[in-house]
Parts: C-alpha cells; sequence; structure tokens
C-alpha cells in the first residue's frame, strides 16, 4: 500500500483556522421577542452569550425604538447576571431621528466579568396610538471592554414587540 502525502500549506492552514476561530467565538447580545395590548407595559430582556475567550467587565449600546413604544430611561436596570459582577447601568436619552428615540446605556463598574445571562432588562410600554402589528427596538453601536480595556465589538440585536 502506498501512501501519498499532500504538502503542508502554511497559508491555508492559518486561514482556516482563522475562519474557524472568528466563527465559534462571537460574543452575541439577544433580545427575544415580547407581545402587548395597547397601552400596556412589558418587559424586555437583553441577554449576553460571551465569548470565554474574550470576556468583557463593561458594554456600551443605544436602544432604538419607533414611536408607538415609550422606554423611560429608568425603565432600565442591570440584570442578575451584571449585578452579581457588580455592574450599574446608566441609560440617557438622546436626540430623536425622525420616528425613531434613542437612549445610550452604559453598564460598568469594578473589575469582574460577566458571565452568561441577563445583562439588562428593559420596561416598555405601548402607547394607546400605537398601531397594531409589529415594532421593532434595536440594540446598535455595541461596544464591550475586556479586562485588559480593550475595546471589543460586537454586533447589534434586535426584538420583535409585538401589538395587539
Amino acid at each position: 500500500m502506498i501512501t501519498y502525502l499532500t504538502p503542508f500549506r502554511p497559508v491555508q492552514t492559518l486561514s482556516l483556522l482563522l475562519l474557524g476561530f472568528c466563527g465559534a467565538t462571537a460574543q452575541t447580545l439577544q433580545v427575544p421577542p415580547v407581545t402587548m395590548d395597547r397601552g400596556s407595559a412589558n418587559i424586555l430582556r437583553i441577554t449576553l452569550k460571551p465569548d470565554p475567550a474574550r470576556p468583557l467587565t463593561a458594554l456600551q449600546w443605544d436602544l432604538v425604538y419607533r414611536s408607538g413604544l415609550r422606554i423611560e430611561p429608568a425603565g432600565l436596570v442591570a440584570g442578575s447576571i451584571a449585578e452579581s459582577a457588580g455592574k450599574v447601568l446608566t441609560c440617557g436619552r438622546k436626540s430623536a431621528q425622525g420616528v425613531n428615540q434613542r437612549l445610550t446605556c452604559i453598564l460598568a463598574g469594578g473589575i469582574k466579568v460577566m458571565s452568561a445571562g441577563v445583562i439588562a432588562i428593559v420596561r416598555l410600554e405601548a402607547t394607546g396610538e400605537a398601531p397594531k402589528g409589529k415594532l421593532l427596538v434595536d440594540l446598535e453601536n455595541v461596544v464591550g471592554v475586556s479586562p485588559a480595556l480593550e475595546h471589543v465589538s460586537i454586533e447589534g440585536a434586535q426584538a420583535s414587540v409585538t401589538i395587539r
């Protein structure tokens, strides 16, 4: 039996390793959909799925929502995972852009890293004039900070809010 060995190709091997590494280690935020009636309130849970190789000690994001929904800065609180890591959530309103409202939020405090789970809870209300159907709530401009104070880019997330 004859065995043929293929030549070692370091560039191709490195490329494959990097592709596998990048795809398997992304930090993600998730916001499950909610359903609510006009004139009622509900909550959104922002969940972190961290990359163990790139732990996070702080996060910043913009919460963008449409007319028909009302979210007050005081209606955002740190979730259980953030609280157990000693984090505090602070949000402030930015200028409206057309029908979009925007809050900028910073979740920080101490040097403990955040594990997987709910990092923030958002109380939202559907106004009496809210259109029936789906409205979107977006997390944009998401940035994380590692324990070594390195910038960690994180893809935004989107939640669907169904108004009945």
